[in-house]
């Protein structure tokens, strides 16, 4: 008896704890979150938020410099769950606004690197583009047969930037307004996000319930509102790395890292890498 009590301790020693936890258990993860928005060969409107394919193609390959791996919300969301263990140095890459250029730059340049990414489309602007353009130009939004088949190839998971509030007139983003009292509000947030959310479901376009706060507004309500309508994540215009531990609310204020044009690869990511190696 005593010598079988004693193997079994020995076994307890030498199997490591954590084939006895969860993938969120078993150490902290360090996940920078890449802010893109629009990919375009015109150098007239390169800015703050427009890039050249050339620039995009060569942060995809300083990545893969790194030895980083990209997650998608899938990954993300099933190891908040403690389903899926995270790749040693994790990244996500993410597009706001919905543009053309993701079809027409982004998903061939990530598909050649094996990549996945995250896009937030506007409902609004889907439905607008829908209805016929006569003039295509740069700044053209994905129409819903564009996000249909995107979500069908996979390479880039959809997530909501609501249907109607990414603008400035009379509002920011999905903030409250000036002098809007807070059940106002929240009515006015909950009828956007679920138009959003019927408008794709009777296509039947996959998409993730998490959103992209436009302009990075959001407040408390906004939380408890996306909360109630049963949004997992949700992603900030903070720039900061995201250092989960599994906590169901760290993924409400998720950080991300806006690239902007006219800096190398190495400039961009130099405080990013910093922020992962400190320990």
């Amino acid at each position: 008896m005593i010598r079988k009590m004693l193997i079994i301790f020995l076994i307890a020693l030498i199997i490591p704890k954590t084939c006895c936890l969860g993938a969120n258990e078993t150490k902290r993860v360090k996940l920078p979150v890449l802010m893109y928005h629009q990919i375009s060969e015109n150098e007239n409107s390169w800015n703050n938020y427009v890039i050249s394919p050339e620039e995009f193609r060569s942060d995809m390959e300083y990545i893969n410099s790194l030895g980083w791996e990209t997650v998608g919300l899938s990954e993300l969301l099933m190891w908040q769950r403690g389903e899926f263990i995270m790749p040693e140095k994790p990244v996500m890459i993410t597009f706001d606004d919905g543009f053309k250029s993701l079809t027409k730059f982004a998903e061939p340049i990530l598909e050649e690197f094996g990549y996945k990414a995250v896009a937030a489309v506007v409902g609004s602007l889907c439905e607008k583009y829908s209805s016929g353009n006569e003039y295509p130009t740069e700044w053209d939004y994905l129409n819903w047969d564009d996000v249909r088949e995107i979500s069908q190839r996979g390479t880039i998971e959809l997530q909501c930037h609501s249907w109607n509030m990414h603008s400035k007139k009379n509002n920011i983003g999905c903030g409250k307004r000036w002098g809007e009292n807070v059940s106002e509000y929240r009515r006015r947030l909950s009828e956007d996000l679920s138009k959003f959310i019927t408008e794709f479901e009777k296509r039947d376009i996959e998409f993730y319930y998490s959103i992209a706060y436009p302009y990075g507004a959001f407040d408390v309500n906004t939380i408890e509102v996306i909360k109630d309508m049963g949004f997992s994540a949700a992603f900030t215009c903070t720039e900061e790395i995201n250092i989960l531990t599994g906590d169901d609310e760290e993924l409400y204020y998720l950080g991300r890292y806006n690239r902007p044009h006219g800096i190398t690869s190495k400039n961009y990511f130099e405080n990013i890498k910093k922020s992962v190696d400190i320990d």
